[in-house]
């Protein structure tokens, strides 16, 4: 009877002995709360990378089970941003990790903890998913701004560097997957994210030719149509990124142009025209005049008053040209 109670108190000591190892406000780590490694070693250092390789192993165990896993399948619902796992990295980033140390005098060790807080984890990586969903819908915002100023070009760039966000999106998610996240909270995220991203694509595929223009051009000369002033100004236009419909109601933009020639006078065998223009450019979704001018300019010739026309038609086209680069819009 006494051995059996020595026996007993004996175990007791022992199991006594082993809980106080390390300190008692470290059980709370244990928890499923958290994931953890304790590591013992007569250097600390030694303790610290035992317990952080551990604990990393760990965490990597369970990474592979979720990356068998369909983990881009949320309640049912698939997303078309996570269908590959070559984009998502698997490596844990172990500035999430905290470690606690002590020193056992009895038995001449240190003792580390190595712990991640999974609350923590997931608040770190909900912080980057928020950060996407804020950054594509900004973009959003600010490229359906330019469309309804007429700056089609702009909002088409704004979108283009809008999908790198979308990039960064996988990695994130698997994480928030790997810290038991909150199934209905990362649906509402992924539905979110799914919309901006199919949203800035359909955009993206109307915005393909970006701000379209249509040149609306009447150039007389003594009688005659002068097209080539028309083809010579859209060329020009178009080395600046401007894209052309030949329709007026298609277009967002209309730059009408009426040009004639006018003979000035003769000197000493020299010919002298005029070439007096009007242009101006209508947003065709407010019908609103956004600019306009006119102006003169005297070309010359030795064979007669209309190829001096055609000198200043000459001269005319690259101030033409000039101002409308200034005033259209992208």
């Amino acid at each position: 009877m006494r051995k059996s109670i020595l026996f007993a108190t004996l175990v007791a000591f022992s199991t006594m002995l082993l809980a106080q190892k390390y300190p008692t406000e470290w059980t709370k780590f244990t928890t499923d709360a958290y994931y953890h490694d304790i590591e013992s070693a007569s250097d600390k250092q030694t303790a610290i990378d035992l317990a952080r390789t551990n604990l990393a192993k760990q965490i990597q165990v369970i990474v592979k089970e979720v990356s068998q896993k369909d983990l881009y399948v949320v309640d049912g619902k698939t997303s078309s941003l996570f269908n590959s796992q070559k984009s998502i990295s698997t490596n844990l980033d172990m500035s999430l990790a905290e470690t606690r140390s002590h020193y056992n005098d009895e038995l001449g060790k240190y003792y580390v903890l190595a712990f991640i807080n999974k609350s923590e984890a997931c608040t770190f990586y909900e912080t980057k998913v928020k950060m996407i969903v804020s950054n594509t819908t900004n973009s959003i915002q600010i490229a359906d701004n330019y469309i309804n100023n007429g700056f089609k070009s702009k909002a088409k760039i704004e979108l283009q560097n809008a999908l790198s966000y979308f990039e960064d999106a996988a990695n994130p998610f698997f994480w928030l997957n790997v810290f038991s996240f909150d199934k209905q909270l990362l649906q509402q995220y992924l539905d979110r994210i799914n919309s901006n991203e199919q949203y800035i694509k359909q955009k993206l595929a109307e915005l393909e030719y970006g701000t379209t223009y249509c040149i609306v051009c009447d150039a007389d000369l003594f009688g005659q149509k002068y097209v080539k002033l028309k083809n010579e100004i859209k060329g020009d236009l178009s080395t600046s990124g401007c894209n052309f419909v030949d329709d007026p109601a298609s277009a967002d933009y209309v730059i009408n142009i009426r040009a004639s020639a006018r003979k000035y006078n003769e000197f000493q065998g020299a010919y002298f025209s005029y070439i007096d223009a009007a242009l101006s450019i209508e947003k065709k979704a407010t019908n609103q005049r956004i600019y306009e001018d006119e102006l003169s300019i005297k070309g010359s010739h030795t064979l007669g008053y209309s190829e001096a026309a055609r000198d200043g038609y000459k001269r005319i086209r690259n101030e033409i040209s000039k101002l409308l680069k200034e005033n259209i819009k992208q």
